[in-house]
Parts: structure tokens; sequence; C-alpha cells
């Protein structure tokens, strides 16, 4: 539960520093500020999404790929 609540914890933080990102390269005037605060904003967005992959992993969910058949079958 504790390890749980870590991981929204940081999710938080890093989602707020990209957030922070996001005015920083608004509010740039030159491209250097402009590009470091989108590639700020996309690592944020990217950790998460890892996160929430690996909060998938561990609760056992795999992807479905093309050598899954149930996720193509019509049949009943």
């Amino acid at each position: 539960m504790m390890d749980q609540i870590g991981t929204w914890i940081a999710n938080g933080i890093v989602g707020v520093i990209g957030i922070l990102g996001l005015f920083v390269a608004s509010r740039a005037t030159d491209s250097t500020f402009y590009s470091l605060g989108l590639i700020v904003f996309a690592l944020a967005v990217a950790f998460i999404f890892y996160s929430i992959r690996r909060g998938f992993d561990k609760a056992g969910a795999h992807p479905r790929g093309p050598e899954d058949t149930a996720a193509h079958s019509h049949s009943p």
C-alpha cells in the first residue's frame, strides 16, 4: 500500500514538473527555453505512461499481441 502511495506522489510531482515545463515553453523568449520546456513536458508524460505500464505489469496484465488468438476470435 505504501509503495502505491509513493508512486502516486512521484507521478504527481512529475506531473507538476511537466506543467511547469509548459509554462517555461509558453514564456520563452528564445528557442532554447522553448525546446527545453517541451522536452521536460514530453519526458514527464513518458515517465507517467511508463509508471502506468509498470502498474499493469505488477497486476499481471499483459498486452495482447497478434499471437493471441482469443483476441481475434469471433466464435463464442
